[in-house]
């Protein structure tokens, strides 16, 4: 079965614009991140994202609903696409909706902060050679991050974080997100 190629045009990271997923990081506005009671800490670290082969084809995004996550580029600019938390998450995660008109890709350049609410499909991926970045996020105790962890990417979650949920939409949809620049 052909792909469907959905056009997403990236757009500067701006409150507002923003909004439906999460918040923009502003000058008086703290942004307080959450971990449901019992499910892990937060957790502050420091990653790298390698370009990869093809940084605008985008195939998968994550999910999680246990907590909220900031990103905020250091060095290099990353492209952080998302769209709204699923609304039949009581089906199941092969069933859950991805709403492909309420897509949106931003920059995020170093020093912005882009905080996601829990439950928004996310995916970040960097734009030049590699971006570093602060994650803010949840962790097991004993869970760390390994520097396998930092340069396999995204689409290794699943088998290293049981709590964030990846949907390969190219297989279950037969769709994939072409960034444009």
């Amino acid at each position: 079965m052909e792909q469907e190629v959905v056009r997403l045009k990236v757009q500067p990271l701006t409150a507002e614009a923003f909004r439906p997923y999460g918040h923009m990081l502003e000058s008086k506005h703290p942004l307080f991140p959450e971990v449901e009671p019992g499910e892990g800490r937060v957790a502050i670290e420091l990653l790298k994202l390698k370009r990869p082969t093809n940084p605008r084809r985008i195939s998968m995004m994550a999910t999680h609903f246990s907590y909220n996550q900031t990103f905020i580029p250091l060095r290099g600019t990353m492209a952080l696409v998302v769209a709204p938390a699923p609304r039949n998450r009581n089906e199941g995660h092969d069933r859950y909706e991805i709403d492909y008109a309420q897509l949106a890709a931003f920059f995020v350049e170093p020093g912005q902060a882009a905080f996601i609410e829990k439950g928004v499909w996310h995916y970040a991926v960097a734009l030049g050679h590699e971006c570093e970045f602060i994650n803010i996020t949840r962790k097991n105790p004993g869970e760390g991050t390994s520097r396998v962890d930092e340069e396999m990417g995204m689409d290794k979650i699943p088998s290293m974080r049981p709590y964030v949920e990846v949907l390969d939409f190219r297989q279950r949809d037969h769709r994939v997100i072409e960034l444009e620049l």
